[in-house]
């Protein structure tokens, strides 16, 4: 059984689709990620890429408008996730 993510981790895979975040810019875990770049159509291709990453498939119900809103709303998807 694999261990929940780290945040770390999950940045690792969201910062690629936030246009407006610079390389160095701070990336807080609360911080909405709408406002440093993430659009609906980044956050189709972000679901492929974290379900790709950590190897598992998000269920529909778990698919929220606020899903992609922060690192830490997509790291309690995630541990849902594992747990369904």
């Amino acid at each position: 059984m694999q261990t929940t993510e780290s945040l770390t981790e999950i940045e690792a895979v969201v910062r690629p689709h936030l246009k407006f975040l610079e390389e160095g810019d701070q990336l807080s875990p609360d911080q909405k990620l709408g406002e440093a770049g993430l659009d609906s159509m980044a956050s189709i291709d972000l679901l492929l890429d974290i379900e790709e990453r950590f190897d598992l498939a998000i269920p529909d119900d778990l698919l929220t408008e606020d899903s992609f809103s922060s690192l830490a709303e997509i790291a309690k998807m995630l541990e849902a996730a594992r747990k369904s």
